[in-house]
């Protein structure tokens, strides 16, 4: 897909978007996750349904290399898919959108023969995966663990106590930072592949939140055995520098796109019926939704942009420039700060047929699953990051 067609994709509405894995996106949004979104966020369960049109789609392999049966889907093309599913449901989007961070993770820094074989499994048999990178006792700072990989006997084990595992109950793959070493320091950190039937996971709290309830995001104590080849040969922290990090920013800032963009069509959709109720006359909340439409237009502007230059560096030079670092940290900052204003502002447009639950024009699940773009991660951490490194650079 060339530059051009990239920048077509993002920038307009999603139903109108060519990519292939954005088409195939949107169909599982308006066939199955949509349907299914209010009572996935209801009941707050994990959207079975959704996963399963998912992985008939070719999903889940879409990010993974050609060579091992992946579908070769760039980082792009993935933002796209992930924010027109976040237009029906916002918690299958992150769904597709943490796993998709596995999956590139795995295509590019997944070198070893075991990892490769497993890379080839995840293609073939479209597993999904998920990712245990928080702990309790470290306050969200994934670049630190308390857990250490017991490396010193027969089988390897690892223990950890996870602050949230988003869909780890339904994972066919868990991925984890650790120690490793019993004596390894706070920050020597790497990276594991945990199969399904190597560990089990203990609950530790609910899931019983104001928005994204569908991601069942419980915390959860990680008892396990390690596959020693199904352990990253680079350190936690270089592939966090050299892509996790990043795409994570992407994906999450797709969702929040796409709750944007449903929220502005929620609004867009009531003033065309107030305009039909009175032919001639220009409702009085057109105006806001001309407004909102700049909003819009510059979320998605962002994210396409910041897309297809992450993309140029994957192709190129190494990613973990401070000009690019600022750039995708910005990028979750706004799109998720945006998606708050824009289902604000949609709520006002909508006025009482936007409060209503029973409303086709309700805006209930869509304004709390906006909210969590601010706390998933804590924009505050972002820009202290960002902070720091401006403190260094010469020029913006």
């Amino acid at each position: 897909m060339d530059m051009m067609r990239e920048l077509k994709n993002g920038v307009v509405a999603p139903s109108e978007g060519i990519g292939k894995w954005e088409r195939a996106a949107w169909d599982v949004g308006v066939e199955v996750a949509g349907p299914n979104a209010d009572d996935v966020d209801r009941l707050a369960r994990f959207p079975h349904e959704s996963l399963a049109a998912m992985r008939d789609a070719g999903l889940l392999s879409a990010p993974l290399p050609e060579e091992f049966g992946g579908g070769g889907a760039n980082a792009a093309e993935m933002a796209c898919a992930v924010r027109a599913l976040a237009f029906h449901c916002a918690s299958s989007a992150l769904v597709l959108g943490m796993h998709t961070n596995e999956a590139f993770n795995l295509g590019r820094h997944g070198t070893t023969s075991p990892l490769r074989d497993f890379t080839r499994e995840v293609a073939k048999n479209q597993l999904l995966l998920a990712n245990a990178n928080s702990e309790v006792g470290v306050g969200g700072d994934v670049a630190r663990s308390i857990c250490a990989l017991n490396n010193v006997q027969q089988p390897w084990t690892l223990e950890k106590e996870a602050l949230a595992i988003s869909y780890g109950e339904y994972a066919d793959a868990i991925m984890t930072t650790t120690r490793s070493s019993p004596d390894a320091a706070e920050t020597d950190q790497i990276y594991v592949v945990l199969r399904r039937e190597s560990f089990t996971l203990e609950p530790l709290s609910e899931w019983d939140t104001l928005g994204l309830r569908g991601t069942c995001s419980r915390s959860f104590r990680i008892i396990a055995e390690v596959d020693p080849g199904l352990v990253y040969s680079a350190p936690f922290a270089t592939m966090a520098n050299e892509g996790l990090g990043q795409v994570q920013q992407l994906m999450l800032s797709a969702v929040w796109v796409g709750i944007a963009e449903a929220a502005a069509a929620k609004a867009h959709a009531y003033v065309r019926a107030a305009a039909r109720r009175s032919v001639g006359v220009v409702p009085p909340g057109a105006l806001r939704v001309a407004e909102i439409v700049g909003e819009l237009q510059a979320a998605r502007s962002l994210l396409i942009t910041s897309a297809i230059r992450f993309s140029s560096f994957v192709e190129g030079s190494e990613m973990s420039t401070a000009n690019l670092t600022i750039t995708l940290r910005d990028l979750k900052v706004s799109t998720s700060k945006l998606g708050v204003s824009i289902s604000r502002a949609a709520l006002e447009v909508c006025g009482i047929m936007g409060y209503k639950q029973d409303s086709p024009f309700s805006l209930l699940r869509i304004i709390r699953d906006a909210h969590g773009g601010l706390v998933m991660v804590s924009n505050d951490r972002y820009l202290h990051v960002n902070a720091q490194l401006l403190l260094a650079m010469k020029t913006l």
